[in-house]
């Protein structure tokens, strides 16, 4: 048996992997799992493949086993070839959520990096998120629907993690207050001493001063903020209730935390020179030492859509629907020149003086080391999209 998860990236990958499996053996059973297979099942459906699984994972797939071996009925939330969404009727989401066993994958563990964390683990407090940002596909994944874990199963699962840097991959972990202040006593009391990375909304963090401290007392470290927009018009479209002056008030709480805020900007395709200029403006105002900048991309099923004749990525190239590739015709400027204006944009941020000095000032050698090769490595694909651009025109 062989099975395979990935997101919207990976489904070509994941479909020559199965047809590799076949060729060896057309006895092995091939198995498709993870978000983009559980929205977008269709991209899934293909002979090499003999099963999608569309709902309820960590529950159904000792079920679907069972039918496997034991020819037992198939149970609902899994799809065989040929079967569709409209076919068939999804049972109800279940959140139950196993502890994992993370020792099958320790061997890999020093290759594990992310954000300055080293050796990271990851843990998932809860399902979904209780926001409907247009371009998000999170809330897609759970139908809307957001299912929180309780404090006390949570801590139980930290208890039994060795690492200590601790991915939390909450879609929003910055959501309920009250469930939060419970989590900061459960860690205090159980003496859990870990460093944390976890996406937050810039409103809440600006709400909550008081509670973000303590959170960074029981060992917070890392704070993703989708910030996505400095424009009024374009939060509006993109749902986000907050303006830049909550912006402001966000930077100013965490800046007296920590230095490693990671700051997400959606690039529009109308965008010009002008607007560029004044993104990097505003970050540098903002002291926002390192961003991720993503052109907006039309993700299946999100409420984010374009005409056909602006869409230049080819639907089925799916490792190009990365966030980073630019997916929508620019209206101001080329392709070649947006991605030109991305890269500069970069480098103004991460490189300028003061930012330096904080990166020789705060990391180890270590660190600073996988910094630069990643950030050489991200010059590198941008510097080869900009020349491909430039070859197709």
């Amino acid at each position: 048996m062989l099975c395979v998860t990935g997101y919207i990236t990976n489904v070509s990958t994941i479909i020559f992997y199965c047809e590799t499996a076949k060729r060896i053996n057309p006895d092995i059973t091939t198995i498709a799992g993870g978000v983009h297979c559980e929205v977008c099942p269709k991209d899934f459906d293909h002979t090499a493949i003999d099963y999608r699984v569309v709902r309820n994972a960590t529950t159904n797939f000792t079920n679907l086993l069972n039918h496997i071996e034991h020819r037992t009925g198939l149970p609902p939330g899994i799809l065989k070839k040929g079967d569709s969404l409209e076919s068939i009727s999804l049972p109800e989401f279940n959140f139950a959520m196993p502890f994992p066993d993370r020792e099958v994958v320790s061997k890999y563990r020093n290759k594990y990096f992310y954000i300055f964390h080293n050796k990271v683990a990851l843990i998932k407090t809860s399902f979904g998120c209780p926001f409907n940002c247009s371009f998000c596909f999170c809330q897609i994944i759970t139908e809307g629907k957001y299912h929180q874990r309780s404090v006390d199963e949570v801590i139980r699962e930290l208890e039994t993690i060795k690492e200590s840097e601790v991915y939390i991959v909450d879609d929003d972990f910055l959501v309920n207050a009250q469930w939060l202040e419970t989590f900061i006593e459960e860690i205090t009391h159980h003496n859990i001493r870990k460093h944390y990375l976890v996406y937050g909304l810039a409103d809440f963090i600006a709400a909550n001063p008081a509670l973000m401290h303590k959170l960074f007392r029981i060992g917070l470290r890392t704070v993703i903020v989708g910030f996505e927009s400095f424009s009024d018009t374009e939060l509006k479209q993109y749902n986000k209730n907050t303006t830049l002056d909550i912006y402001r008030e966000t930077m100013k709480v965490l800046r007296r935390e920590s230095n490693i805020v990671y700051a997400t900007i959606i690039l529009p395709p109308y965008w010009g020179k002008r607007d560029f200029r004044n993104m990097v403006k505003v970050l540098k105002e903002l002291k926002t030492y390192f961003i991720n900048l993503h052109p907006i991309t039309p993700l299946p099923k999100t409420g984010v859509s374009f005409p056909d004749d602006r869409v230049i990525l080819y639907r089925k190239n799916y490792p190009q629907w990365d966030l980073a590739d630019i997916s929508v015709q620019p209206t101001q400027l080329s392709v070649a020149e947006f991605y030109q204006k991305i890269l500069h944009a970069y480098n103004a941020i991460l490189y300028s003086p003061r930012v330096l000095w904080m990166y020789i000032t705060t990391y180890s050698p270590f660190k600073l080391l996988k910094m630069l090769v990643g950030g050489y490595r991200v010059e590198k694909q941008y510097r080869t999209k900009i020349k491909a651009a430039k070859k197709n025109g």
